[in-house]
């Protein structure tokens, strides 16, 4: 069992949370700007292919977050496995959008913690 002080697990937890809403934030962001600018290119009657580089850039830097989105959920699924193989078992920090505790696998951490 893995030895964690409660106030070192609420600031990994509280900076889980800040990190998943940053990430979160910035995917809403990104969307609006590819809408803006398809709206923007209809809206001034630009030719197809003009905004073109721009939306894709602005869509594969979306594509990332999405995928960052995705490594953050990962991450916060490990840090509660080895929560739950701590003496912090039965604290409740608030997982970021809420992991139910049915959907948490009851596995061991990969990595160990020091």
């Amino acid at each position: 069992m893995y030895k964690i002080e409660t106030a070192a697990g609420r600031v990994v937890a509280n900076d889980t949370q800040n990190s998943v809403a940053a990430v979160d934030q910035a995917v809403v962001s990104l969307a609006n700007l590819c809408a803006s600018i398809v709206e923007v290119s209809k809206a001034s009657d630009l030719p197809i292919d003009t905004a073109q580089t721009a939306l894709s850039s602005a869509g594969a830097s979306l594509a990332k977050l999405i995928a960052s989105r995705e490594d953050m959920s990962h991450a916060t699924r490990e840090m509660i496995a080895i929560q739950k193989a701590s003496n912090l078992q039965t604290v409740s920090f608030g997982c970021p959008g809420g992991f139910p505790s049915a959907r948490v696998k009851e596995t061991a951490p990969s990595a160990q913690v020091a």
